[in-house]
């Protein structure tokens, strides 16, 4: 009896911190293989690349735990990134992010009510809008790329706060309070349980479908600040950027150890399925390893760790 005990605990800790064990074992191999890949600049280097699908994987965290799915966002990083580039010709870039976050909630408003309250599957009614925005990138920006000149704009996207990038420090800083909300607010601890068992949650007098919709709002939001991030960086946007983005934050959600089926999740983790994600890329791009390879390798991931998820619950 204390054998299986002992066993299942130990299980337990293994299948919530599998992901720190491989990121940890991942960077011990790959500091052997390349000298100065520890080093602060490369460390911060990755923080970098990594701090747009990062921002974004927060909200899908909060969508997957909820119980939810939403593959709209990175078409509404593309329209929010477009929009944010294009306002600027008639406010101050300030407004013009204020103005795209509202957008980016509204947009995830939509992708809530329909899953909540209409009932559409989540995958079907986010697969819609993910066609309705591009389309709607596309119009605003007739199929041209888009440019802005705002010099202090680019401090969002490439600017340092001392020696570190301010992308960097947006991410951790996120991260700290959606990681704060999930843990210690009633709204985290609903969305936890919403995702856990839906039909328990309303029966304890849960307002289920208000937070349901919360969470997709988190998610449109981030999408819109990733966006943001995007257009400061690069300052053009063209209507073709964000493709394949959805996949890859969702793929470091579910790597970070949120579970599928909604319920349990850290922002935390998500971050760690970020940068290990964003590792695997670059040693991928450093040893000229073609990117139809990396697509493989990348479905080949988000399998095993849906796969880990759903075996760990068949255990427990």
């Amino acid at each position: 009896m204390e054998k299986n005990l002992n066993l299942k605990t130990t299980w337990s800790i293994i299948s919530k911190n599998g992901i720190l064990f491989i990121f940890l074992l991942l960077c011990i191999l790959l500091s052997i293989i390349t000298p100065g890949f520890l080093s602060w600049a490369n460390i911060l280097n990755v923080l970098r690349q990594g701090s747009i699908i990062g921002i974004m994987a927060i909200g899908t965290t909060f969508v997957i735990i909820g119980g939810g799915f939403d593959i709209s966002v990175g078409s509404t990083l593309v329209l929010t990134a477009a929009m944010c580039v294009g306002l600027q010709s008639y406010m101050h870039w300030s407004l013009a992010i204020l103005a795209v976050l509202i957008i980016g909630a509204i947009i995830g408003f939509i992708n809530g009510f329909l899953a909540a309250k209409i009932h559409i599957p989540a995958i079907i009614a986010t697969l819609g809008t993910m066609t309705i925005v591009r389309g709607l990138a596309y119009l605003y920006t007739g199929g041209y790329p888009l440019y802005v000149e705002g010099r202090s704009f680019a401090y969002i996207g490439t600017g340092y706060l001392g020696p570190i990038p301010f992308p960097v420090i947006l991410l951790i800083v996120l991260v700290a309070i959606w990681q704060f909300i999930l843990v210690k607010t009633r709204f985290g601890r609903y969305a936890c349980a919403l995702g856990g068992n839906k039909e328990a949650t309303r029966l304890s007098g849960v307002n289920v479908d208000y937070y349901h919709i919360m969470t997709f709002i988190v998610g449109g939001v981030m999408a819109a600040m990733s966006g943001v991030v995007y257009a400061s960086r690069l300052l053009s946007v063209t209507p073709l950027a964000g493709q394949g983005y959805e996949l890859d934050a969702i793929a470091s959600t579910v790597i970070g150890g949120t579970s599928v089926a909604g319920g349990e999740g850290s922002v935390v983790r998500t971050l760690v399925g970020v940068l290990l994600l964003t590792i695997i890329a670059n040693v991928f791009n450093l040893l000229g390893i073609h990117i139809y390879v990396q697509y493989v390798v990348k479905g080949v991931i988000i399998l095993s760790a849906v796969g880990f998820d759903t075996y760990s619950k068949f255990r427990r």
